[in-house]
């Protein structure tokens, strides 16, 4: 096994690396082979090197490049380093040093040297897999941090804290908000008079005096039904509505105005709405202009029997907070919006909706 190496390409040695006696010397089986001739060795270790020649032979301080042999049973390790020549020894020995004990030699010298130490049979498959260190570690440099990076670390730190807010808002709102399903009619107050059975209407006059017969229905049952008019006030008969039409009850037949401006607000509601509202969690109309307008959910006795009979959806009024509806938001529609507030979710300061 060959190994070559250019002294250029290798580190400088670290101050101190090859201090007197701060590493070993191992006596083992190896020959040096160096201008041509092969020497045998003596000690080794990952600094300096001792082979049998008379001290004085190679010039001290005279540079060479060696080959290393270590014969085993089944192979033969070959290192090529380079060493330098000493004057310390005596007439059967001379002591070299390697030029750059850091060179790229040492990871396979250190795995021989380590394993004669410790007693464990060298073999090729160990060698090659050595992954021990190679060169000592360069000491660390302190990274002194700018201005810049300062800046940019609070910066990446704002804005991390900006989008964890718009997340927490949106799963609050997600969680906290629910839009009621059928849409908030605002209209007319007024006595709305409808069809209490099924059947034809035979009669109809919008223009009777209060106790009148104001229309008649002739009942899929063979009844025939009139009603009065119950007060004076303009009437408004609701869309294809006729004589001869056929109704179903509950119909509106016509709605009966007094002379004020005032405002009706009804709508459909789920059962889990009107329970949240019964319990006091914020109503909110959202107008389709961008209004948005709080209400207060009325519970009437249609909203009562509905809910005891079973509906899924019951008719409720609305009444706006602070009546900022007129005359001009007549004949619109809204959204029904249920809300909790921060405290409302582990039901504190909620306040009876009813």
């Amino acid at each position: 096994m060959n190994d070559a190496t250019n002294p250029s390409d290798t580190p400088i040695v670290p101050v101190g690396f090859g201090l007197e006696s701060e590493h070993p010397m191992l006596t083992m089986p190896f020959t040096l082979s160096v201008a041509g001739q092969t020497f045998e060795g003596k000690r080794i270790s990952v600094t300096e090197i001792e082979i049998a020649l008379p001290k004085g032979t190679m010039n001290a301080g005279s540079k060479e490049l060696a080959k290393l042999s270590f014969p085993f049973e089944d192979f033969t390790i070959t290192l090529m380093a380079q060493v330098t020549a000493t004057d310390r020894g005596d007439d059967n020995m001379s002591i070299l040093l390697f030029s750059e004990p850091t060179g790229a030699h040492l990871a396979q010298l250190r795995y021989v040297i380590n394993s004669v130490i410790a007693g464990d049979i060298i073999t090729l498959k160990g060698l090659m897999a050595y992954t021990g260190p190679t060169q000592p570690k360069s000491p660390k440099a302190a990274e002194a941090k700018s201005n810049r990076d300062r800046l940019r670390s609070i910066g990446v730190a704002l804005v991390s804290l900006f989008i964890a807010f718009v997340a927490g808002t949106a799963v609050f709102s997600r969680y906290t908000t629910a839009y009621e399903m059928h849409p908030v009619f605002i209209d007319r107050t007024g006595l709305a008079m409808q069809a209490t059975v099924a059947g034809q209407l035979t009669y109809l006059n919008p223009e009777a005096a209060p106790g009148e017969v104001a229309y008649t229905i002739a009942a899929t049952t063979g009844d025939v039904l009139s009603f009065q008019m119950p007060r004076n006030g303009q009437v408004a008969l609701s869309s294809d509505v006729f004589e001869g039409s056929t109704v179903l009850p509950t119909d509106l037949i016509l709605t009966i105005f007094d002379n004020s401006d005032s405002i009706r607000l009804r709508t459909l509601i789920s059962i889990e709405g009107l329970t949240r509202a019964l319990q006091g969690d914020p109503a909110t109309i959202e107008m389709n202009d961008g209004r948005t307008l709080p209400v207060t959910v009325q519970v009437r006795d249609t909203t009562r029997a509905a809910a005891l009979r079973g509906d899924l959806f019951v008719p409720v009024d609305l009444t706006v907070k602070g009546g900022s509806l007129g005359p001009s938001d007549m004949n619109k529609s809204a959204r029904l919006r249920l809300s909790k507030t921060l405290l409302g979710v582990f039901g504190i300061g909620q306040e009876n909706g009813q």
